[in-house]
């Protein structure tokens, strides 16, 4: 028999798995469209920023708890050393969907009817034109107030660091000034997509007391496995959901979707949505 999630667990597993499918004829355009749905739940719906909302209220209360008197060894960091009690505390967020709300430009793809490329995103990125993620700022100047020093390990490449934290600094997220405390991919040797090494990174110098993330690579290595893979993994660390480690929606794309189609990045995009679509669960 299947054991049941705790809320901590399905609620963010549900949410993400909400993207919208177009079962339009053989060779029409509108199969382009499989994210039209959930680009406009992101940016329309008052469910959305209730949730975006409810996770920085939740992760500002459990940052408290962290920094209560005798939670001197409290960290979310699986690659955290055991001995935290002297060094000073950190939160680590990723940026895209967390910090930063890059839905315009998944709508610019739906509305496109193209593809992601990265020169795309870069030129996108390049604009330092996305929104704050609702919740997030206050959340970040909470833990400001508190002491705690915020990271933000992200994805994006080294070549638009600069772009992202124009656009931090304009949103009045706290940057150094050099950006030592913006990690982005490929920044240094051995910063591949996979942000252990960057936590690790961290974790040297600071206590990780939350991440904040919408990815279960936010967390956690080990996640580019297939779907069922994916969710004995969260579940193995179920602990942590709801308590140090905050996860938010994100229905437009993730490594959750990836997953979907074994990470071949190459396929055409029939086979994609194809084996996608083998992924559902209809009734008997």
């Amino acid at each position: 028999m299947r054991r049941r999630l705790s809320a901590a667990v399905w609620l963010p597993l549900l949410l993400v798995s909400c993207q919208s499918w177009s079962r339009a004829p053989a060779g029409g355009d509108d199969r382009t469209q499989e994210g039209l749905n959930a680009v406009l739940w992101v940016q329309t719906a008052a469910e959305y920023e209730a949730a975006a909302e409810q996770a920085f209220r939740l992760a500002t209360l459990q940052l408290d708890a962290a920094l209560a008197p005798g939670n001197a060894a409290w960290t979310a960091s699986l690659e955290q050393g055991s001995d935290t009690r002297d060094l000073p505390p950190a939160v680590v967020l990723d940026v895209d969907e967390v910090v930063l709300d890059s839905s315009r430009f998944q709508a610019r793809l739906v509305e496109e009817r193209v593809g992601f490329r990265l020169e795309d995103w870069n030129a996108w990125v390049r604009e330092a034109g996305a929104a704050a993620v609702p919740g997030a700022l206050g959340f970040v100047r909470h833990a400001e107030a508190k002491g705690v020093r915020i990271f933000y390990v992200t994805n994006r490449g080294e070549e638009v660091e600069a772009a992202t934290r124009r656009n931090l600094e304009a949103l009045g997220f706290p940057v150094d000034d050099g950006g030592e405390n913006l990690l982005t991919r490929n920044e240094r040797t051995g910063w591949g997509s996979d942000k252990g090494s960057r936590r690790r990174f961290i974790a040297a110098d600071h206590r990780i007391v939350l991440l904040v993330g919408d990815d279960l690579n936010d967390f956690v290595s080990g996640s580019r496995v297939q779907p069922g893979s994916r969710v004995e993994l969260a579940r193995r660390w179920r602990a942590h959901w709801g308590t140090k480690w905050i996860v938010l929606p994100n229905p437009m794309y993730g490594s959750w979707e990836r997953s979907l189609y074994g990470f071949e990045r190459e396929l055409s995009r029939d086979e994609r949505l194809r084996r996608k679509q083998e992924k559902l669960e209809p009734p008997d």
